[in-house]
């Protein structure tokens, strides 16, 4: 079984989702708690923090993973190696930039049931975005596919 860092790869055959710096990593461990398919940069890269954006797209396509970032600029300024790497992603709005790791986990925890079976059913829409929007404490979430 292949591994990432301390962790095996789940041999499954839901998508492989690695979450970015700019998220907590945390959210990926506990999102494996409970059988998602996910791991961290932080974890695939042996607990290297900073990895640069090209490496993770790279390391995603190596290993047919979806990218899990809420890095708005990241999602630009690679347009074209992401669509060169035919991965996917799964780009995170935060607004102000802030979202708390609890929040973050709910939000992936909605959303992800859904983007799974959109990736195996219908591989054609690759990018996507999830959003929280309302007021707290109950926020809805949405996943609305998006164009680079």
């Amino acid at each position: 079984m292949q591994s990432i860092g301390k962790m095996p790869l789940l041999k499954t055959s839901n998508p492989l989702f690695l979450i970015d710096d700019s998220l907590d990593w945390n959210v990926a461990d506990a999102l494996r708690l409970v059988c998602y398919n996910v791991t961290s940069v932080y974890k695939a890269f042996n607990s290297q923090s900073g990895v640069k954006d090209p490496v993770v797209i790279e390391w995603c396509k190596v290993n047919n993973a979806t990218w899990v970032h809420a890095d708005d600029k990241a999602r630009k300024e690679h347009k074209k190696d992401i669509l060169t790497a035919k991965i996917g992603f799964l780009w995170v709005y935060r607004p102000g930039g802030i979202m708390s790791s609890k929040e973050q986990l709910r939000l992936l925890s909605y959303v992800l049931p859904d983007l799974i079976d959109k990736f195996l059913n219908n591989t054609k829409k690759l990018h996507y975005k999830a959003s929280a929007h309302g007021e707290a404490p109950r926020k809805r979430i949405r996943l609305e596919p998006i164009n680079l």
